[in-house]
């Protein structure tokens, strides 16, 4: 299909066609993700292809919403959207960060997808918020927001500085092994969307939901001391 990116396809992935990385374990993981989609768990394409549309989705709800901050008061849609996602924005934030969670064990435990160390420090962030959200979620405790608005954007600026690795393998500082080099790229969707830029997807948008919500906190503070 002309929208993927030049890619082995299954059948192409052998030894000779696979990107050449120092480290025999690095090999071995390759070849490992090149047999799982050989053997078709799932229908891994689609998978990828329906992870990466979800990832932009997310992105797009992100973008929206920081849009609406930024012009909020001044155009008649902010407040309308704004007064949706801070209503539902704990459960958005958990359900976006289970869903990247979810989606990144499945990648390395099921295909066999081996993570970076980068990737590592990405699911640090990640999971940590997946976890607190829920627990926020459930007990609707808005100060939550305090706590993911510290850690998403340090996991967004590890995937953007692993995105960039990506594609300019030269501006890395040997920060990851070379068993499993954070340069290695698994799947490009639509030209550009891989594994990190999904995460980086999922912390913009959580930064966004926090604002919203931290905002809305700032407000009902100022009117309640003018009240008083």
């Amino acid at each position: 299909m002309a929208w993927r990116a030049s890619m082995p396809r299954d059948w192409e992935l052998t030894r000779s066609s696979l990107p050449l990385f120092r480290g025999n374990n690095t090999m071995m993981c390759l070849l490992n993700g090149a047999h799982a989609r050989q053997n078709g768990w799932v229908n891994q394409e689609a998978f990828e292809l329906f992870s990466a549309i979800l990832a932009l989705a997310t992105l797009a709800g992100g973008i929206i919403t920081l849009a609406a901050l930024a012009f909020e008061n001044r155009m008649t849609w902010t407040g309308a959207w704004l007064t949706q996602v801070r209503a539902s924005g704990l459960w958005i934030i958990c359900m976006i960060t289970t869903g990247a969670m979810v989606g990144s064990l499945y990648f390395s435990e099921k295909v066999g997808f081996a993570p970076c160390k980068l990737c590592w420090y990405q699911r640090i962030a990640m999971y940590s918020i997946a976890i607190i959200s829920f627990v926020a979620a459930l007990r609707n405790d808005k100060n939550i927001a305090r706590y993911t608005i510290v850690l998403a954007p340090l996991g967004l600026i590890v995937s953007t500085y692993h995105y960039l690795l990506e594609w300019f393998p030269t501006l890395e500082t040997n920060v990851c092994s070379l068993d499993v080099p954070c340069t290695a790229v698994w799947f490009r969707e639509l030209g550009f969307v891989t594994l990190c830029f999904m995460a980086g997807c999922a912390f913009i948008t959580v930064i966004a939901v926090s604002l919203a919500i931290m905002r809305e906190e700032k407000i009902d503070s100022t009117s309640t001391n003018q009240e008083n």
